[in-house]
């Protein structure tokens, strides 16, 4: 069995300014100290996905990138949905996330339609929420730093991603995030997931259920989840710091 991990990242350039890439590359440290190869695949405008994948995952950026990539993000509207049909999970964060959820609401007043992968609608308001953001989740306590102008309503029956202690999320119950089956929507940057190896290793749980692949944490990751630990110890002493800009 071909036990090669592929990762697509789309739109690593127009929507990865937060060190988004940190993501993927937390990813692809953790399954490769498994001892499993890892193909990650750079989605770019106007290339073609691959027929199959193991993880979607996106990330954040102004309006203007999410415009540019728009038109070709919605070509890919088929493929993407057929590999959520197949069990595929999504990796979404900031506007990213939105792009794949139900609709956008601009500032304007005018909607820009999302691919409908994702169960919630995303406001744009007026305000930024910036500071630290700590949530309990199914994964376990998830910390990171929030920078977004949007507010998320989730579907009737969607499931948050978490419970907010500290940061504003969705600003609707107190709650962050969505969690749709092994796909997870968020705005908590950092980057998250070499912030939080406990949600990594959720995602590649998910990955390798679906593949039939046993995946065991590496004893090799303790210099990386000591690090993790100590940033995550500096986030929930400073997690009431208001933060004036940025």
């Amino acid at each position: 069995m071909n036990t090669t991990v592929t990762i697509v990242q789309l739109y690593p350039d127009e929507l990865g300014v937060a060190g988004d890439r940190g993501n993927v590359m937390a990813l692809r440290a953790r399954l490769e100290h498994a001892g499993l190869a890892v193909s990650v695949v750079e989605h770019h405008i106007g290339n073609e996905l691959p027929a199959d994948a193991d993880l979607v995952v996106v990330g954040n950026g102004p309006l203007s990138a999410m415009r540019n990539v728009y038109d070709d993000l919605v070509s890919l509207g088929d493929r993407l949905r057929a590999y959520r049909a197949a069990g595929v999970p999504v990796f979404a964060y900031g506007s990213g996330a939105e792009l794949l959820g139900r609709s956008i609401t601009l500032l304007d007043g005018s909607t820009l339609d999302g691919l409908g992968i994702l169960p919630f609608r995303a406001t744009r308001i007026p305000e930024r929420s910036v500071g630290y953001v700590i949530v309990d989740t199914p994964f376990g306590q998830v910390v990171g730093f929030e920078d977004n102008a949007s507010r998320w309503s989730l579907d009737a029956k969607a499931k948050p991603l978490g419970i907010l202690e500290a940061g504003t999320g969705n600003s609707e119950g107190a709650v962050e995030g969505v969690l749709d089956g092994t796909s997870i929507g968020t705005q908590v940057g950092g980057p998250v997931l070499p912030l939080n190896p406990l949600l990594t290793d959720a995602i590649i749980g998910s990955i390798a259920s679906r593949r039939g692949i046993d995946y065991t944490p590496a004893d090799t990751n303790a210099d990386l989840d000591r690090f993790a630990a100590r940033a995550r110890e500096v986030i929930a002493a400073n997690a009431k710091h208001v933060f004036s800009r940025i």
